[in-house]
């Protein structure tokens, strides 16, 4: 088999303790078949542990989620687990996290989910020393199933094809909200529907730029994303939201008017802490290319998954500059975190996207 790599796969090492946002809190660890099967035959006081802690609803197995995060996560911040069997004892996601191995089938490709504060940081460096996200290509076996059943090479062929004119194309300049994009995102859609010759992104020019508003912000962040249990699943997290919700979202409903020139005037602020701020948004949604764009191969869906990543991007920028608003700069660690915390939730508003635009036709 075929695996691609990103670049800075292999200079990924979880640093434990010492982590920002720890992995054990705010998710619900599922458990694989094999190892389900090892923890209820577990003896002594784990054992026991870990019978208690397990619950099985409908088809998922997982541990019980508790205030404090995962029920084997200690007070030294380290799994309880791994300490006493080692990291082949852990949950496969445990195992995995924050790789992302994506199988399909023709070829692996392997990369870092930045809901990682660690994988975010080594992002940041690549990104901000605009190093190339690029592949490296090894062989080998690989233990991971197939994440798609699509076998239709051509078609993917023609994704990888895309994706790197994409890329190119944010590389040489194109901003990630410019038109252009999105208008290949509606030809190639139309273009699956209809059986016909699909467009390649270079074919498409535009001056214009998709504009996400205070209304189109609050479509996102009331639709999914923002909920009150986030006070406990990432204090951090709700921390942001209640800021934009007393800075603009209140303010919208009396002048929309006036929210949308606040929200401007908060970009332009960033800018003085940030300067090279569309630099590394371009970069973010180009990771998000790499990491997400082959998505389409299963559900054909390239307006939905292009937008995603424009919205997805554009809520980055104001998530950074509501934590930076009183801060006099803003470190690599900081922004990591921010990242971090931003991408364990942000796919829950990506059912709120095509309220977002007009692009689904």
């Amino acid at each position: 088999m075929q695996i691609k790599q990103i670049s800075f796969y292999h200079d990924f090492q979880c640093v434990g303790a010492a982590c920002s946002v720890n992995c054990c809190r705010g998710w619900k660890v599922p458990i694989d078949n094999a190892m389900y099967l090892k923890y209820i035959t577990e003896k002594g006081i784990l054992g026991a542990l870990l019978r208690c802690s397990i619950e099985k609803k409908e088809d998922i197995t997982a541990f019980r989620s508790t205030l404090h995060g995962c029920p084997f996560w200690g007070f030294d911040r380290l799994c309880k687990i791994q300490k006493k069997h080692g990291t082949a004892y852990m949950p496969a996601v445990c195992r995995q996290f924050p790789r992302q191995l994506y199988n399909l089938d023709f070829f692996c490709e392997e990369t870092l989910y930045l809901a990682c504060p660690e994988a975010a940081r080594l992002f940041l460096i690549s990104a901000l020393e605009d190093k190339s996200f690029d592949f490296t290509i090894t062989e080998g076996e690989v233990e991971y199933e197939v994440n798609t059943t699509n076998d239709d090479k051509e078609f993917l062929d023609y994704l990888l094809q895309s994706r790197m004119e994409l890329i190119s194309m944010l590389r040489s300049g194109i901003a990630y909200n410019n038109m252009a994009i999105l208008d290949y995102g509606q030809s190639a859609q139309k273009a699956c529907l209809a059986q016909k010759a699909l467009p390649s992104p270079k074919d498409f020019i535009s001056d214009g730029y998709y504009q996400i508003d205070c209304k189109t912000i609050n479509t996102l962040l009331f639709n999914g994303f923002y909920h009150p249990s986030l006070r406990t699943i990432s204090p951090f997290l709700y921390q942001l939201c209640k800021k934009y919700i007393w800075q603009f979202y209140y303010q919208f409903q009396f002048n929309p008017v006036t929210a949308d020139k606040k929200l401007l005037q908060l970009k332009e602020n960033l800018y003085q802490k940030i300067p090279e701020l569309d630099h590394l948004l371009n970069r973010y949604y180009e990771y998000y290319l790499y990491t997400n764009f082959l998505d389409i191969f299963e559900d054909y869906s390239f307006s939905k998954h292009l937008l995603y990543g424009i919205v997805k991007t554009h809520l980055l920028w104001v998530f950074i500059a509501l934590f930076a608003k009183n801060k006099k700069q803003i470190t690599i660690e900081e922004l990591a975190k921010i990242i971090a915390v931003y991408e364990r939730r942000s796919p829950q508003m990506e059912g709120a996207v095509p309220f977002c635009g007009s692009f689904f036709n």
